[in-house]
């Protein structure tokens, strides 16, 4: 009575199909993680990601370090010059030369109105 049965239900080939694909990827799933070298693969690939986000970054900074260079070769240091200029700082060893105010600018005349002999400088007035 048992092969009547099976006679009329025939074979099951998606059935079969099915039950051998999740056999062979359990047995894939387990050869690739039990093997160490696919988990060591993935951690260098990891780590080489980051080797090169690290030498992105220092290539940046050398970058920046190089122009500082060069300015310091062009005697252009920004807070040097910020001190100097409108800070009135000094080096210790430089020597300063202080000049009576406006001495080195040049005065510019501006004509009077009332002609040529009266002049805008109080010398040329007879003044102080």
């Amino acid at each position: 009575m048992k092969n009547k049965e099976h006679i009329g239900r025939g074979p099951r080939p998606m059935f079969a199909f099915l039950v051998s694909l999740g056999i062979s990827s359990v047995l894939m799933g387990v050869l690739l993680f039990s093997d160490r070298r696919v988990l060591e693969l993935r951690r260098a690939r990891t780590e080489v990601r980051t080797l090169d986000r690290d030498i992105a970054a220092k290539k940046e900074e050398n970058e920046r370090l190089r122009e500082a260079i060069e300015a310091a070769h062009l005697h252009e240091f920004p807070a040097e010059k910020v001190a100097r200029e409108e800070m009135h700082l000094v080096q210790p060893d430089d020597v300063v030369l202080l000049y009576p105010e406006g001495s080195l600018t040049k005065s510019t005349m501006t004509p009077v109105a009332g002609g040529a002999k009266d002049s805008a400088t109080p010398a040329a007035r007879g003044t102080k």
